[in-house]
């Protein structure tokens, strides 16, 4: 960049400009000067005759150096404009630097807000445009701690720095770009967050600056709020039974796996309406244990996605008995931990 000497060398070239400008009050005409007296005087005196002096070649000097250096200034990357005005005394003109290098701003970046919000997840979206800059490195910081979020501009200089103080969920980064020369807009899904919890983000790049410092501009903090627990249980409800004799009947019941997948359905049936109320308070179908004629249980899908409805036909029961049962799904829940979804204990008498 333009250094310190370089600019009090054109100020001091300016300022001598001025002094001689104002100094030589002379008109030039057919290369002689009028000295002391302004053009049209009834009493000319001609520089041959008397002291005048001409400071053209000095001026000229003097402009052939402000090219010189404004050439310099421009291949460093400062532009500077002169803007030429006569001054009161005649043709000698006074140069102004004008800096018109309004183009070398920061990078423009605008965080925008999260779409696709769930219970654990959700996409953060920003835009970040580098302007005179380039080689930007663009992350988003997220997490549950606003401060934190919104000092990130304030507290560090490099994304390496932003990285190294992650603190699980109240402050997490994810970088979307290692050399972003112009203008982008970046969508990135984020995981694993906390179910009806505020999360704030950021977006950010890091640049370095016109001094080759190390820098950080972020958008505005936006934020939102992750959801309930919005899966749904499966619904198990169990159907009367039908086609009852002395020694069978035929069981029925529906299930719907809601927003879960791969149920595993299950009759249980017997004697002992206690034994087949507990059912519910074990885990797994393989938990359940089978004893004589108080509780038998049979199998009727392994692979549940969606709803179905089932009926299995239960033989070898005692004549003139009731028995009870109901239908049953195992799943595993959010957290992958396995459950029991059961309907309602419904009874029948054998013939």
């Amino acid at each position: 960049m333009t250094s310190f000497l370089q600019k009090i060398s054109l100020g001091i070239v300016f300022i001598t400009i001025g002094f001689f400008a104002q100094q030589a009050s002379a008109q030039v005409v057919d290369d002689y000067y009028y000295v002391g007296q302004p053009y049209g005087s009834s009493l000319p005196y001609y520089g041959n005759q008397y002291s005048g002096v001409d400071n053209s070649a000095l001026i000229l000097q003097l402009i052939q150096l402000i090219e010189q250096l404004q050439a310099q200034l421009q291949l460093q990357g400062q532009n500077y404009n002169y803007n030429y005005q006569p001054y009161n005394y005649g043709n000698p003109y006074t140069y102004f630097p004008v800096d018109v290098s309004s183009s070398n701003g920061r990078p423009d970046v605008t965080t925008r807000s999260a779409r696709d919000v769930e219970d654990d997840q959700a996409e953060l979206r920003g835009d970040v445009d580098m302007n005179d800059f380039r080689n930007g490195i663009v992350f988003f910081v997220y997490g549950q701690d606003e401060d934190m979020i919104e000092d990130v501009e304030d507290d560090y200089d490099t994304y390496e720095d932003v990285n190294d103080d992650e603190d699980d969920d109240d402050f997490e980064v994810k970088r979307v770009d290692s050399d972003l020369d112009d203008d982008e807009s970046y969508e990135q899904r984020v995981t694993n967050l906390e179910e009806e919890e505020d999360y704030f983000f950021i977006i950010c790049v890091e640049y370095e600056d016109e001094d080759n410092d190390e820098r950080l501009e972020c958008g505005d903090v936006e934020e939102f709020e992750t959801d309930g627990d919005s899966d749904d249980k499966p619904d198990a409800e169990t159907r009367s039974a039908t086609d009852i004799q002395d020694d069978q009947a035929k069981l029925r019941g529906d299930v719907d796996m809601n927003d879960f997948d791969n149920g595993y359905v299950f009759f249980v049936y017997g004697e002992n309406e206690g034994d087949i109320e507990d059912v519910e308070n074990e885990d797994r179908y393989f938990d359940i244990d089978v004893n004589g004629d108080d509780i038998q249980k049979v199998v009727v899908d392994y692979e549940l996605d969606g709803s179905s409805s089932y009926d299995r036909n239960v033989f070898s029961l005692d004549g003139n008995t009731d028995h009870y049962f109901r239908i049953c799904v195992e799943y595993e829940d959010d957290d992958n931990d396995d459950r029991l979804e059961c309907g309602d204990v419904e009874n029948f008498e054998t013939n």
